[in-house]
C-alpha cells in the first residue's frame, strides 16, 4: 500500500494464480473480520485499487481476497484464500 502524489491511497496486489471456483474479490477489514470493505475484482495475478477516502485503515488493517461464487451475492464468502495485514507507506 503506497500514498501517491496526489494523496490516492493505492493498494497493489499480487499473488499467483489460485485454482478457485468463481472469481478474486479483494477486501479491506476491521482487526476482527466483522466489517468489510470490497474494492474490487482481482482479475490477473497483479492488480492494483484505490483504497477510497472515507476509508480509515486504522480501523481497517487486514486485507482479504476471497473466492466468491457468481450467484449475485455480493457479500463476503467466507471462503478466504489470501489474507493478511496493511503496510502503509508515506
Amino acid at each position: 500500500m503506497e500514498q501517491l502524489p496526489d494523496g490516492t491511497r493505492q493498494l497493489t496486489i499480487h499473488l499467483s494464480a489460485e485454482r478457485t471456483s468463481g472469481y478474486r474479490e479483494v477486501w479491506v477489514a476491521t482487526s476482527d473480520l466483522s466489517g468489510m470493505v470490497s474494492l474490487g475484482v482481482l482479475a490477473n495475478d497483479t492488480g492494483s485499487f484505490t483504497i477510497p477516502t472515507g476509508i480509515d485503515l486504522a480501523q481497517y488493517p487486514v486485507v482479504d481476497i476471497s473466492n466468491q461464487a457468481y450467484n449475485g451475492n455480493p457479500a463476503h464468502s467466507d471462503d478466504s484464500v489470501a489474507r493478511g495485514k496493511l503496510s502503509p507507506k508515506a
